[in-house]
């Protein structure tokens, strides 16, 4: 009986050649061309072999091989079959010819021609049989049928590599990658020599990262046939890993000599090509890949990047939605579409490409990253908050990401939260320019100048330089009111990068400051023009859109440019609309938000009750209806779209039905302050007060329904004007649970009863509880101001910016009355508080503060603009407020424009209308007049 190693298939042409006939020059020839690795030069020579042996079994079983191994499986197939008959070894021959079957993808062929050998058939030969039937079978999906054909094979068999080799294949398959090595091994121990179990062994080596050991496992099989042309890949491929692209191109090219149509070699040589940059050649390869590229792993995601860096965005985008689809877990993929989708401005497209990748279960710091990223482009600040949070966890060591999920936390108003992470980015890596302006910002927003430049000292000299800290630098300017060197700085900066939106609104802050709004208004429009989500430019242009004149109207058709441009564009749209509304132009409100942009692009109820206000107030109360039950469909759970879809029922007369929708709201949320209220205004508005307040104390008795009913009884008397009843109201819901919302409400309603004293002890008892209420101590520094007690306020004050130090009232409130005192210092320190609150919210009240301030610290010419802007910005709200008016007359006559100054004062004083100032006014006015 032959010995067991005699049983396995050679798979090598040199073993072949072996067994071949006697020596001859062609025979020679076709050992040293495989010995070189040139096959297709070795299959030529057994041909000629052959041609003149014809009858020769061995020579025929080595064309079989050469032909198999040049990836000629056809012309294999017809040489083995003829060995065969004409008596070659049948255990050899028979493998042979079985893998002529799987190389062509014959598998139902091969389950028909090769049953299942019976149970006295020749064991070498039926385990080759049930071997090759296996792997047909795990080809066909039939797993099963696989797994007990190899096993049958094992045990007809145990020393065939064959068997083990299948038994491996299949256990791989099933995921149980310690069956399939071990069974790897034993086809090992049968044929040591074995290129297949050797490349297979290679596979599971680089799967466990053991690169440089596969890279030598495949290199076995090189050396015993250089011309191996899955070797030579599967060893390029570890080199690559190693970063030897030489030595892979080596392989690459040899490869490549022994077949020159090798779709894996073209594909690796495409990879070497990218690597070194040569990106059109890498796109030649893939090329000529043709359709058969899709076949092999990377292709595509290859063909992407190759594109991109081509400049070929569509047909990148094309690749990699298709290597996505194909892969929807490999992360390369999805974060290579997303960041295209970013580079072609859909943000919104590249959030869900890789929303779907994270839902996959595959996250990491980049991914969390860019998904961050592009919520910030969608203009999502929470979304980005949570995706930014949950890569800086991954990742507490990228000052990148750190500085990031600053500047988002200040986007969200998180102004804390910015300032840890920004300081932690810092810390990371000191010269981070993102976080240290950050951080500026910051102390910015405090007053903190001094900080705000200690951060910017801190940059590098190319950053110091940048577009941000240059702003940086203007703010500073600005906010110590330096308006010749804010101006200077903001438009260098626009002199270096015409397009800078922090440069525009820098400028444009100062113009209205200054009193110019035109030019305001129309930076502010340039602004929208960069950059259409930008809240304070449409917020400004917004305000200055609502009423009559030339400036409103020139500030709407800004808005309605900037609104045509971004049709889609939720925020540009509700405040044109808003601003239209307020105008008294209810139908154009109604058309700017009725459109098809907006309806292909909503999210969420804001467009649609925007709408539905827009209808009601055009009395379209149908098309009302119909908006407002758009806006619930979109947020089931917002009591705001219930409440108005209620109040709109009720007003067409379907009082049940308005009832029974709050209703409804209120079994998920029995406690809601805002649909509980609007049942006790639906009661009122249909049967008065009395029904009101019945209802309020129906709901109050309702389980389940507090602290948001705590507060509808006095609601309903205070709306009702019955401000001691509701006072007492509030004090009796405040004694059954005390908050700061009953606090608050009972202090107002007493102050409004004229109850000063009662109102002021109804917050000081809630500040028994909570010493540091900001909201308590500004209410209660409020009344204290109205009833003269100055000290007292002034200390309250105090104690609300220790914990809220960049409240605006408190800060505006506080230098007034310190300013009062009238010394240099007291001045000084006023200023200081006033001039924070300027940059901080500059109204009308804040903007008198200070120019108040400037006149008084006498700097009148800087006061002028000021008290300008300050009597500009109260006559929106109806016509200029009277004390302002005098204070700007002050100023205007201290800097030699008496005329001017008269013009203001006349109409301040006309008419019975009491002020404080009045006296002082009118004297004003008489010495002007007498030329004094």
């Amino acid at each position: 009986m032959a010995s067991p190693r005699r049983l396995v298939v050679p798979l090598t042409l040199g073993a072949l050649l072996l067994s071949a006939a006697p020596a001859s020059a062609t025979l020679e020839r076709a050992r040293a061309a495989q010995a070189r690795g040139e096959l297709r030069t070795a299959q030529i020579e057994l041909r000629n072999a052959v041609r003149a042996e014809p009858s020769s079994a061995p020579l025929r079983a080595a064309l079989a091989q050469a032909s198999l191994d040049v990836g000629e499986a056809d012309a294999a197939e017809r040489e083995i079959r003829t060995a065969l008959e004409a008596g070659f070894d049948p255990v050899a021959g028979t493998s042979l010819l079985l893998r002529t079957y799987l190389a062509r993808g014959r598998h139902n062929e091969l389950l028909r021609d090769f049953p299942e050998p019976a149970a006295d058939a020749a064991a070498p030969v039926a385990a080759r049989i049930l071997a090759a039937r296996s792997m047909a079978q795990l080809a066909l999906g039939q797993r099963d049928d696989a797994r007990r054909s190899a096993l049958d094979a094992v045990r007809r068999s145990p020393e065939a590599a064959d068997a083990h080799l299948a038994a491996s294949i299949v256990a791989l398959a099933a995921g149980d990658l310690a069956a399939a090595e071990a069974a790897l091994d034993r086809a090992l121990e049968a044929e040591p020599n074995s290129a297949e179990a050797l490349l297979r062994k290679a596979a599971l080596q680089l799967a466990r990262g053991e690169v440089r050991v596969a890279a030598d496992t495949a290199g076995r099989v090189i050396a015993a046939n250089p011309g191996h042309v899955p070797a030579r890949m599967r060893r390029a491929e570890a080199l690559l890993m190693l970063g030897d692209d030489a030595g892979a191109r080596a392989d690459v090219d040899a490869a490549l000599r022994t077949a020159p149509g090798s779709a894996a070699a073209v594909y690796l040589r495409a990879v070497l090509a990218s690597r070194a940059g040569n990106w059109r050649e890498a796109d030649e390869d893939l090329q000529r890949l043709g359709s058969v590229a899709t076949n092999i792993p990377g292709a595509l995601l290859l063909q992407a990047r190759t594109k991109r860096a081509l400049g070929q965005a569509a047909q990148a985008e094309d690749a990699a939605r298709r290597y996505v689809a194909r892969n929807p877990t490999d992360a390369r993929g999805g974060q290579l579409l997303a960041l295209m989708e970013m580079e072609g401005g859909r943000p919104d497209a590249a959030a869900g490409t890789l929303t779907r990748l994270v839902s996959r279960g595959v996250s990491s710091a980049p991914i969390l990253d860019l998904l961050g990223r592009a919520h910030i482009a969608a203009r999502r600040p929470r979304e980005a908050l949570e995706a930014l949070n949950r890569a800086a966890a991954l990742a507490p060591d990228d000052a990148g990401i750190l500085s990031r999920l600053a500047a988002v936390r200040l986007m969200v108003g998180d102004a804390t939260g910015m300032a840890s992470a920004a300081a932690e980015a810092a810390r990371v890596a000191p010269g981070t320019p993102g976080a240290r302006e950050l951080l500026a910002i910051h102390a910015l927003s405090f007053g903190d100048v001094a900080g705000a430049e200690a951060e910017l000292a801190k940059l590098e000299p190319a950053a110091r330089n940048g577009e941000m800290a240059r702003v940086l630098e203007g703010m500073i300017h600005t906010l110590r009111l330096d308006v010749p060197r804010a101006q200077a700085t903001f438009q260098a900066i626009l002199a270096a990068n015409g397009e800078s939106v922090q440069a525009r609104m820098g400028l444009a802050r100062l113009a209205a400051a200054s009193g110019d709004h035109a030019t305001a208004d129309r930076l502010w429009g340039e602004v929208l023009a960069r950059d259409p989500g930008n809240a304070e430019a449409t917020r400004r242009l917004a305000l200055s859109a609502i009423g009559d004149g030339p400036r409103a109207a020139s500030a709407r058709t800004t808005l309605e440019a900037a609104q045509a441009a971004h049709p889609a564009d939720q925020n540009l749209a509700l405040a044109l609309s808003g601003a239209l509304l307020r105008s008294g132009d209810a139908a154009r409100a109604a058309a700017v938000l009725d459109t098809t942009p907006l309806r292909a692009a909503r999210r969420g109820p804001a467009i649609p009750l925007a709408l539905a206000e827009a209808r009601a107030a055009a009395g379209q109360w149908a098309e009302a209806e119909n908006a407002s039950r758009l806006a619930l469909a979109e947020a089931t759970d917002l009591a705001a779209p219930r409440r108005q879809l209620a109040l709109i029922l009720a007003q067409r007369g379907d009082q049940r039905g308005a009832e029974a929708l709050i209703e409804e709201g209120l079994r998920a949320r029995p406690n809601d302050p805002e649909l509980l209220g609007t049942l006790v205004v639906l009661a009122g508005r249909k049967d008065g007060v009395d029904a009101a307040l019945a209802t309020a104390d129906r709901l109050a008795d309702r389980p389940g329904t507090r602290p948001g009913s705590a507060t509808l009884r006095g609601d309903v008397l205070m709306n009702a004007r019955r401000f001691e009843e509701a006072a007492r109201a509030f004090a009796a819901a405040y004694a059954r649970d005390a908050s700061l919302t009953l606090a608050l409400r009972q202090a107002t309603a007493w102050n409004a009863a004229g109850r000063n004293r009662e109102a002021s002890a109804a917050l000081s008892a809630w500040l028994e509880r909570e010493p540091t209420s900001a909201p308590a101590l500004l209410a209660l520094a409020q009344l204290e101001l109205a009833a003269g007690r100055l000290a007292e306020a002034e200390r309250h004050l105090g104690e609300a910016l220790a914990g809220s130090p960049a409240d605006v009232s408190a800060l505006n409130n506080l230098a007034w009355l310190v300013q009062q005192r009238g010394d240099p210092a007291s001045l000084a320190r006023a200023a200081g508080m006033a001039e924070l609150a300027y940059y901080l919210s500059p109204t009308a009240e804040v903007a008198d503060t200070l120019g108040w301030i400037r006149l008084r610290s006498g700097r009148a010419a800087e006061a002028v603009p000021l008290l300008r802007q300050a009597v500009a910005a109260s006559a929106t709200r109806g016509a200029p407020d009277r004390a302002m008016s005098y204070r700007l007359a002050a100023a205007l006559r201290e800097t030699g424009a008496r005329d001017d100054a008269v013009r203001v004062l006349e109409p301040a004083i006309a008419g019975p209308a009491a002020f404080p100032e009045r006296a002082d006014a009118e004297r004003m006015l008489a010495e002007l007049r007498a030329g004094r």
